[in-house]
């Protein structure tokens, strides 16, 4: 995001529940006014990286019987941020492809340990050009879909860049979450569990990430129904034991073709 660009509330860019840009009419001011705002993490990059420094392992790291042994994979982290899962792939003897929207969070990835790790900017929304066309074995997403505001294109680039019969695990903040004294519940508080629209709020957790960057509330249903749509075909899902459900993993995989 060029710094020269002054700050614009995603408030005032109409959603429809999806995540797209409501209405049909595309402008130039309109693409800047989205441009503006499609990198929200740029401006908190540091604070997030020391923010997620004290915490334990990534969830999905967490729960290694989602995903079989990496060694000799090749895989996407989708939304890979400042690369912390990434790292955790590599180790495990796969060799990945980060990919996110932040320059400034890839630039963090890109001065730690990056060895089979190759970390690359891009729109995971749109189709994918920045892909070799050679498919993944499989693909992470640690705690970003909430942060991305179109979900079918996103599972339409985890489905293209998938082989038949690839894994797609993926972790998010749980959507059904009703708040607790860390912070509010995943939807706005004054509209409602079904309202699935970006929101942001001045009285969440001082010490989190959702008072600086918002999020995109989407029922449980519409992820689910998502990842049908997008021919990933659900096999597990996972709560983290917790006294209300605060985190939601999952893993899927590429439906094969009828002609494969």
């Amino acid at each position: 995001m060029s710094a020269s660009l002054p700050a614009v509330s995603r408030s005032e860019i109409p959603r429809n529940a999806d995540g797209s840009a409501a209405g049909s009419t595309v402008t130039p001011d309109s693409l800047v006014l989205v441009a503006r705002t499609l990198a929200r993490y740029d401006e908190f990059a540091e604070w997030y990286e020391q923010w997620t420094s004290g915490f334990g392992p990534p969830l999905i790291s967490a729960h290694p019987e989602l995903m079989p042994p990496l060694a000799g994979l090749r895989l996407l982290d989708l939304a890979c941020g400042h690369g912390r899962l990434s790292r955790d792939l590599a180790r495990a003897g796969a060799t990945v492809v980060g990919v996110d929207f932040s320059g400034a969070l890839l630039d963090k990835a890109r001065t730690r340990d990056s060895a089979d790790i190759d970390y690359v900017q891009a729109d995971v929304t749109r189709a994918p050009h920045w892909w070799d066309g050679h498919p993944f074995d499989g693909c992470t997403c640690e705690l970003a879909l909430m942060d991305i505001d179109d979900l079918s294109g996103t599972l339409a680039t985890v489905a293209t860049v998938l082989r038949p019969g690839g894994w797609f695990v993926a972790s998010i903040v749980h959507p059904c979450f009703p708040g607790n004294d860390n912070g509010l519940s995943s939807w706005p508080s004054d509209r409602g569990y079904d309202a699935e629209v970006w929101w942001i709020s001045p009285d969440h957790n001082p010490n989190g990430a959702r008072i600086r960057v918002g999020a995109t509330h989407r029922k449980l249903a519409t992820y689910l129904n998502g990842l049908l749509d997008a021919g990933l075909e659900l096999e597990r899902i996972i709560e983290p034991a917790a006294p209300i459900p605060t985190f939601l993993l999952w893993r899927c995989r590429r439906r094969w073709d009828d002609n494969a």
